[in-house]
């Protein structure tokens, strides 16, 4: 999409004939694949929010059962004396980092797709001003 927008602004100096008509025709295509690709991140979006919502609730399941298993092992004194008090504070720190860093470099790439949606929105916009003069 990037290379047919620098095309079109490249090509701008020429009037009417087959290359305005073409340009327009790029033009239309490019904006129907910008809406279609917006509604495809809105759907992935939603999706991600349902599968962080599963996970919550798979991690919360999981907890529960540890903290069975735990207590059908032994008393919390037999638990301390042997060390394996802080194993689910360790555990629950590793996960809460790995998920720490699977949000920020979502966000990161959520943000660089958004970023450049924009640029091109932007580039049709004043190709398109153009283009009606």
């Amino acid at each position: 999409m990037k290379l047919r927008v620098e095309d079109l602004e490249a090509d701008r100096d020429m009037s009417g004939g087959p290359a305005a008509a073409r340009q327009a025709e790029l033009l239309r295509e490019i904006n129907e694949r910008t809406r279609h690709l917006q509604k495809e991140m809105a759907a992935l979006r939603g999706r991600i929010g349902e599968v962080c919502l599963e996970m919550g609730q798979d991690l919360a399941a999981l907890q529960t059962e540890v903290e069975g298993v735990r207590r059908a092992v032994g008393p919390p004194s037999v638990r301390m004396s042997r060390g394996g008090g802080g194993g689910e504070a360790e555990l629950r720190i590793e996960m809460a980092e790995g998920f720490a860093g699977v949000r920020a470099e979502m966000a990161q790439e959520f943000e660089s797709v958004r970023s450049e949606m924009v640029d091109l929105n932007i580039k049709l916009d004043r190709l398109l001003a153009r283009e009606n003069d």
